[in-house]
């Protein structure tokens, strides 16, 4: 197969094509920043702690956080494959005229999805625990926060096609940066009082502070039609449902799996009945396949 491509590779030319050059630059490094920052997003708080907590108090509270987040990364595990799946199709469509349309749907089936995920995750804590060590199971309170923080991060990379498409990346950047700031502040003002919990709440406001200018600032630059109503009801139904979860929580822990079972069946007859046409297409598509079969 390799010999076959002989003919293209003898009209190679080597050197260097400073206009595209200095475009691709123009592009990537903002990128390459917000990748950096990224990153420091997500590891900041663990490095500081040492130094804001130090000595043994603060590598036994870092290791209580750092094990309690593995079960948050869940929701960490679902984005990046959602990423490496629909990024390519996003720039591939980049013309399409109803391209953003279908970003304004994707997003609402992420959030919808992605919460689904959560309600599995804190429902049922009471198995995902044993994930960890039970030494670490004190910190399982932070496990909510930081995978709502993972949530906000993945609106916010579905947010970022705006400026993706429109070569302005390095909006990306000033996004990142100060949700790092408002991060890496949150630490350093709440750590020495709160502990591993200003941790996680310092990741659930940097990435919604990241979230929220990425929203505003696109709908100014290049406006997509989100369906805010469903989005911020679906977030307000999956709250509600955890926060039922923690009040009527029964003192036996079979009947607490009972409760938190009808809780979560609230949550898909919601969606099923919200998005019936869609539970429509997906049957009708399975129908159509067996028949094929």
């Amino acid at each position: 197969v390799t010999f076959g491509f002989i003919p293209e590779l003898r009209e190679l030319r080597f050197g260097i094509d400073r206009g595209l050059l200095k475009e691709m630059l123009k592009y990537t490094w903002p990128l390459l920043l917000l990748g950096l920052i990224g990153i420091l997003n997500q590891v900041a708080d663990k490095i500081c702690y040492k130094f804001i907590v130090p000595g043994q108090e603060g590598e036994v509270q870092l290791g209580i956080y750092g094990a309690c987040v593995k079960i948050a990364m869940i929701i960490a595990i679902f984005t990046q494959a959602f990423r490496y799946a629909y990024e390519p199709f996003v720039f591939g469509g980049q013309r399409d005229k109803n391209n953003r349309e279908m970003q304004a749907d994707v997003m609402k089936y992420y959030v919808m999805f992605t919460l689904l995920a959560f309600l599995i995750v804190v429902l049922y804590l009471d198995i995902f625990k044993f994930i960890i060590q039970r030494n670490y199971w004190e910190g399982l309170r932070t496990v909510p926060i930081v995978m709502m923080a993972e949530i906000f991060m993945g609106v916010y990379f579905n947010l970022s096609f705006w400026y993706k498409l429109n070569k302005q990346t390095w909006w990306g950047a000033i996004f990142s940066f100060i949700g790092c700031a408002v991060m890496l502040a949150i630490n350093f003002i709440f750590v020495p009082r709160y502990g591993y919990m200003a941790c996680a709440w310092g990741g659930f406001a940097g990435y919604g502070t990241c979230m929220v200018l990425s929203y505003i600032v696109g709908q100014v630059k290049s406006p997509i039609p989100y369906n805010l109503g469903a989005i911020l009801g679906y977030f307000a139904l999956a709250l509600l449902l955890y926060y039922f979860s923690i009040l009527f929580r029964p003192h036996k822990l079979g009947w607490v799996f009972v409760v938190n079972t009808l809780l979560l069946l609230v949550y898909v007859a919601v969606i099923i009945y919200n998005e019936r046409a869609l539970v429509k297409r997906t049957l009708s598509g399975l129908q159509q396949k067996m028949l094929h079969r």
